[in-house]
């Protein structure tokens, strides 16, 4: 929670923060940014530039705007096609089903679906440490290239042993779009404008995958359900001219910088720190002032960019093995361990729900194959819903809250905004489980508008179980993010994968109801996870 102001023409400078804690007392920087209390900014005419760029020319900081423009295209373009191949085959499940029935059972059918999701999130999980020894831009472009070879044979597959392998190194390529991506817009943008960057990069994704969602559907049905890759291999191939031609290293070592009495450093996980002299004297000896004169090194050129690989990070091997210490580190958080499960099961019961919908609408309404694509029509507008109540609303809401908390804001805080979530995406998964159970006598309509409904709680989960993981332990956010975006990949795997065998043992309504138990449940833990993440801060941080 941050004010910003820019001048007209002015470069922006760096002030002064400081936290007011309880009883009115101006608190240090250092003593609450462990906790990740959050910052009143002195001073209503600047900016603060944070991280602040050297004056090396080739920092990625300094790139134009049309070059980081050019950057979070590139990252949203494969965001956006790569993330739907290996989500979006719901819309020709039933000719899967006809394609390898009897041979293959349901659940592995299914599991063409669910396998990928959850190797996803391995892909973060590997990549994105590889990334921070060996750079941004080569890890890129092997994700890109593993992600077209795996859409060509996902194309000319002839079993469903190697339907199956595609999809597995599919989704393992995609898992840069839950990590690697979002670092690399968080390397060419400053604190104060990443909220835009990132609200561009996640909505694309919602808007987008839903328009391409309805079209597929057409398309596969017109032509063959193989279209679906093909039509990715063409999309990801376009990718892959923009991450050669756009998408330059953005990894940069920033040395620590003395400004205006304090020392900001920026870590290896992107993670910008604010120190006091004597805490950077002891974590770094000598630092730098900050220099406003242009140096004069040589800036690279344009084809120099276009180096697929750069040299590796000093010490690769204990970086390496320090992210992952990180990432243990935030696993003990019971906010983390919340946010994880609580988008989880979220998104556990959505792929559920995709992998059913086409079958049902087929087979139970009696629209055609290439109309069930319009089931997610209510997506788009649930989506932008979304992003006004968790994005516009929310920060109002902590404004109010700081207000009556002296004036601090906590990340805890942001648990508040998941009761409306939570409350939504029950009605939404209610809604589903009474009107297909009995189709018969409840129309469509409340199955589509149950998973708009649904889908609103889902977007408002994501958006607000990220940024509460990325204020929640300030020192390793970027460890954290891992941990919720990737975990919520394996675990949100039981409940999609358990959802047909509950169906042909009970049915849709009894293993729906059961998904809602177990999801209340966790949403649940919010009420003691508000206090004991506190607790938990200040013992381990």
């Amino acid at each position: 929670m941050s004010t910003a102001n820019h001048d007209n023409g002015a470069k922006p400078s760096v002030d002064q923060v400081e936290y007011r804690g309880d009883g009115g007392k101006l608190k240090t920087e250092q003593q609450e940014h462990a906790t990740g209390d959050v910052v009143i900014i002195s001073g209503t005419d600047h900016v603060r530039r944070i991280p602040i760029p050297s004056d090396d020319p080739n920092d990625p900081l300094r790139f134009s705007t049309w070059r980081k423009m050019g950057i979070v295209f590139t990252c949203c373009w494969f965001s956006n096609f790569s993330l739907l191949s290996p989500s979006g085959i719901g819309t020709f499940f039933n000719a899967l089903f006809q394609l390898y029935l009897p041979a293959q059972t349901t659940s592995q059918i299914v599991g063409l679906a669910t396998y990928p999701s959850m190797v996803m999130a391995f892909g973060s999980l590997v990549l994105l440490p590889l990334a921070i020894v060996f750079g941004r831009r080569p890890i890129f472009i092997c994700a890109v290239l593993i992600a077209i070879v795996s859409s060509i044979g996902g194309a000319i597959s002839k079993t469903f042993q190697s339907h199956f392998i595609s999809r597995i190194f599919l989704g393992l390529a995609t898992g840069v779009t839950e990590s690697l991506l979002p670092l690399i817009i968080s390397d060419v943008t400053f604190l104060d404008e990443r909220s835009f960057y990132f609200g561009i990069y996640w909505a694309s994704q919602n808007a987008v995958s839903t328009g391409l969602l309805i079209a597929l559907s057409y398309a596969t049905a017109a032509l063959s359900w193989r279209w679906f890759y093909w039509i990715f291999v063409i999309t990801l191939a376009i990718g892959a001219v923009f991450v050669v031609f756009l998408n330059p290293e953005t990894k940069f070592y920033r040395s620590p910088t003395a400004v205006n009495g304090q020392v900001v450093f920026t870590d290896d996980l992107g993670t910008t720190h604010i120190l006091s002299d004597k805490e950077a004297e002891a974590r770094f000896g000598g630092v730098q002032q900050h220099m406003t004169n242009a140096s004069a090194i040589e800036k690279k050129s344009f084809w120099q960019n276009l180096v697929p690989f750069t040299k590796p990070a000093p010490g690769g091997f204990k970086l390496w093995l320090s992210v992952y210490s990180k990432i243990f580190m935030c696993c003990t958080s019971p906010g983390v361990i919340f946010a994880t499960l609580s988008s989880s099961i979220a998104l556990g019961i959505g792929i559920a729900i995709t992998l059913i919908y086409s079958n049902i609408l087929v087979e139970d309404y009696h629209w055609s194959p290439g109309s069930v694509g319009l089931f997610n029509v209510g997506v788009i507008p649930a989506c932008f819903l979304a992003m006004f109540y968790s994005g516009f609303c929310a920060d109002k809401i902590n404004i109010w809250l700081a207000k009556r908390n002296g004036g601090v804001h906590t990340p805890e805080h942001h648990l508040i905004h998941l009761i409306i979530p939570c409350i939504t995406g029950a009605i939404g998964i209610i809604a589903i489980a009474v009107t297909i159970n009995t189709p018969q006598k409840h129309s469509y309509w409340g199955f589509l508008i149950g998973w708009a409904i649904y889908q609103f709680s889902f977007v408002c989960i994501l958006i607000t179980t990220t940024t509460f993981a990325a204020e929640v332990i300030p020192g390793s956010p970027g460890a954290a993010m891992v941990v919720v975006i990737g975990g919520k990949n394996i675990i949100s795997f039981g409940a999609s994968y358990g959802l047909m065998p509950m169906v042909h043992l009970y049915s849709y309504q009894t293993a729906f109801m059961i998904l809602l138990g177990i999801y209340l449940a966790i949403f649940a833990l919010g009420i003691p996870v508000y206090f004991l993440n506190r607790i938990w801060k200040k013992r381990v941080l």
